[in-house]
């Protein structure tokens, strides 16, 4: 748990205690009239209008100190006019409104942080370093330039590094966005962070762990956060206002009456529950709708940030497409379609590849019967071999079924050149005699994107664009397909970072949408950052301030016409409240309403408010 988690509790159980004696005393002293007991529950009035003042009185000076000048000066001086002047039951109202407001808001921030607050947990913690012919397991840390390291199959590679034995497709999506799988063969480099998605690689470090590309995401993670501006609450906006038309009508009140009745009267009707109150109710009540829909908001200032927002920024893989390659066409020179993918399932089902899963899936999903394959072969960095009713086939590059001296159609040679600026990859199938045919894959869009940019379009969202580490091609045909205003491709997370900065500087606030880790530094120095959370890292978990914690896209505009309605609600309760205590301090300065008469209105004025900011749980969105 955080230090300021640990903070926010704190001050909630003080704020939760202060309310539930407020409320207790109050009950007692309706009680103990009856008695004729009233003097006793006067006595625990008294002692209890200091103890609410203080929280108030700390709040006060610390938002002095920053400039600020807020509704909270009008509730300390209620307080304070009602032990002198002896209107303890109309001081006791002011405390326990203020008081509940307060625990309801840290309620809202520790219960939307709950969960939320693990640390990065992908950082590799320990490599394997070969040492005189056997493996070592070392912490990370001890990693040393030159050093063998051998990266298992699944395993996250711990340093930077250059092959320097074996083949394996690598998966890097998290880091650069390139949705499909590299090759990594001796001499290729690979990153840390990466993952290892074949067969076994020995790695020679070139980097410390320090250095390596992992750990510089997250300092950029930690520098971005350092840098990010505070979030104005939405109270906060009219309070001052609201402050200098109170502190008026109580010039007013004190020169118009013969004694300070008039003065507190104004101050009671004018405490700023309305203030205190609607926000953080329609807030958690935001909050709470949008949990129901697999959204954590993890604070309040979240919400009303995004709800103003009308920048939008996507990560592509993985975000808007499904970050997997999936078979997007399948091309048969001899025989059909099914045929072909039931072939090469049936030899991918004892394969380590990647790609193998989309194949079998496919073939489920089609319902198309496999074969289990004898006399298989993996031929690393190339592809496989096998057996299926007495005929040997190939399955893989395009050079695998070269080698076999095998006749390949022109038409499948020419199309291989454009593969890379399709965004595409090819599996070529022969039998031992034949070309049989092609099956392409592709990182493909996921079907809600379409909706959720007419959507946020529709809403007001003036501008959306896709930050990518893909190649422009690649990004381009799919922003197309997608239907974002702009994109922005070959962007490493310390580009993304300072896109996401620029984008500030042009049109603040702007939210960022993504997945990887290598999203995390843009998800942090973006006003909103919003993680998805089903499919993504840790890191953009803990960064982000809005997690999506099911596989839909769709989810963001629910967020976003979440956060509107709850702004709306919020607003609509605030100028109501405000208006209702404005007019009724008129009439308390004028003489017409008792401190005590103001509590009972100041009360309706508050079960109205809150009554209105409940709405955010209907409606559409």
């Amino acid at each position: 748990m955080t230090d300021k988690i640990k903070k926010s509790l704190r001050s909630f159980s003080i704020e939760y205690g202060i309310a539930i004696a407020s409320l207790i005393s109050i009950i007692a002293w309706a009680i103990l009239r009856t008695q004729g007991l009233e003097y006793i529950a006067m006595e625990i009035f008294r002692v209890l209008l200091i103890v609410g003042a203080i929280p108030v009185f700390i709040e006060i000076l610390g938002a002095l100190r920053k400039g600020n000048f807020g509704a909270d000066i009008i509730a300390l001086t209620a307080i304070v006019t009602a032990y002198v002047t002896d209107q303890y039951l109309a001081g006791m109202v002011i405390v326990l409104m203020l008081s509940g407001g307060r625990a309801l808001e840290d309620f809202a921030l520790s219960r939307a942080k709950k969960e939320l607050t693990a640390l990065i947990s992908n950082a590799p913690r320990e490599a394997h370093r070969k040492e005189n012919g056997n493996l070592k397991s070392i912490p990370v840390s001890e990693v040393a330039i030159g050093d063998i390291i051998v990266v298992k199959p699944g395993e996250v590679v711990a340093v930077d590094g250059i092959v320097v034995e074996g083949n394996s497709p690598v998966d890097e999506a998290a880091l650069t966005g390139e949705s499909m799988p590299v090759e990594k063969g001796p001499n290729s480099h690979v990153m840390s962070g990466s993952i290892n998605k074949g067969n076994v690689l020995e790695i020679k470090a070139i980097h410390v762990s320090k250095d390596s590309q992992y750990e510089q995401i997250i300092r950029l993670v930690e520098n971005a956060e350092k840098t990010k501006a505070p979030l104005v609450r939405l109270a906060d906006r009219y309070s001052g206002w609201f402050t200098i038309i109170t502190l008026l009508l109580s010039g007013v009140a004190w020169t118009l009456g013969d004694d300070s009745m008039r003065l507190l009267a104004v101050l009671v009707v004018a405490t700023p529950c309305p203030l205190i109150l609607a926000t953080p109710i329609a807030i958690v009540s935001g909050m709470s709708r949008a949990a129901k829909r697999g959204i954590i908001i993890k604070n309040g200032g979240a919400l009303e940030t995004l709800g103003n927002t009308k920048t939008f920024v996507f990560d592509k893989t993985g975000t808007l497409t499904f970050g997997v390659p999936n078979i997007t066409e399948i091309k048969a020179s001899k025989g059909t379609p099914e045929e072909i993918i039931q072939i090469a399932a049936s030899l991918d089902q004892v394969s380590v590849h990647v790609i193998a899963r989309s194949l079998i899936q496919y073939a489920k999903a089609h319902n198309i019967a496999l074969t289990y394959p004898t006399e298989f072969e993996e031929i690393i960095g190339s592809g496989a071999k096998g057996r299926l009713d007495h005929t040997t086939y190939f399955l893989g590059k395009l050079g695998l079924i070269e080698a076999q001296n095998i006749a390949i159609p022109s038409d499948v040679k020419e199309h291989e050149k454009n593969l890379k600026n399709e965004g595409k990859m090819a599996l070529y199938l022969a039998s031992e005699k034949e070309f049989l045919g092609t099956i392409y894959l592709a990182d493909t869009v996921r079907p809600e994107v379409k909706m959720l940019f007419e959507a946020l379009h529709i809403n007001g969202v003036q501008r959306t664009i896709m930050l990518t580490g893909d190649r422009k091609a690649v990004a381009d045909h799919i922003g197309e397909q997608a239907g974002v205003h702009e994109v922005i491709a070959e962007c490493l997370p310390d580009d993304k970072l300072r896109h996401i900065e620029r984008l500030r500087r042009e049109s603040s606030p702007v939210v960022m949408v993504g997945d990887g880790i290598n999203d995390a530094p843009a998800l942090a120095a973006a006003d909103i950052g919003i993680a998805m959370g089903s499919t993504g890292s840790t890191a953009t978990s803990e960064v982000a301030d809005i997690v999506i914690m099911v596989d839909n896209i769709e989810r963001v505009s629910d967020a976003f016409a979440i956060a509107r309605r709850t702004l709306t609600v919020a607003k609509q309760s605030i100028y109501t409240g405000m208006g209702l205590s404005i007019f009724f301090m008129i009439l308390a300065a004028l003489g017409y309403i008792s401190p005590i008469y103001g509590a009972i209105i100041q009360e309706v004025v508050d079960i109205i408010v809150i009554l209105n900011a409940l709405r955010v749980h209907t409606g559409k969105i």
